[in-house]
């Protein structure tokens, strides 16, 4: 979890290098994928992504272009299709808060203006009520 936290403070490019050189370093990837896929890590936390994700996104892409037989060029292709696919998947989580923030700040509003105007009614009946209770004094006292 120190990682993670640590890892934002860092720069993209940072995060992306030091990915990309685990990823290589535990035989992910082939060294001369390492600039083609740093981007592509680059891209996926400039997205959102944390350190893990990105990692893992690239990583699974990686696997699974290996054991289609892929390498160099169309390797990364592969890595780039999942990353992009994944930015995407960010792209609409972030779009669906956004709305589900504005329909709760709708809502919030609604609440508010009804509870209003249920106050605004208690009051003029409390003001009614005291206005009769004053006309009947004043019957009562002749005034």
């Amino acid at each position: 979890m120190g990682f993670v936290a640590f890892a934002y403070a860092e720069s993209s490019s940072e995060v992306a290098k030091q990915v990309t050189t685990e990823l290589k370093d535990s035989g992910v990837i082939a060294a001369q994928d390492v600039p083609s896929v740093s981007s592509s890590v680059k891209t996926l936390v400039e997205s959102g992504a944390t350190v893990d994700e990105a990692k893992n996104v690239v990583a699974e892409a990686a696997h699974q272009a290996k054991a289609q037989g892929l390498k160099g060029k169309d390797l990364a292709a592969k890595v780039h299709e999942a990353v992009k696919a994944r930015k995407a998947q960010f792209e609409a989580a972030k779009k669906k808060a956004k709305e589900a923030k504005e329909k709760a700040k709708e809502e919030a509003k609604k609440k508010e203006k009804k509870a209003k105007q249920k106050a605004e009614k208690e009051n003029n009946r409390a003001k009614e009520k005291a206005d009769k209770a004053t006309k009947g004094f004043n019957k009562k006292w002749g005034k």
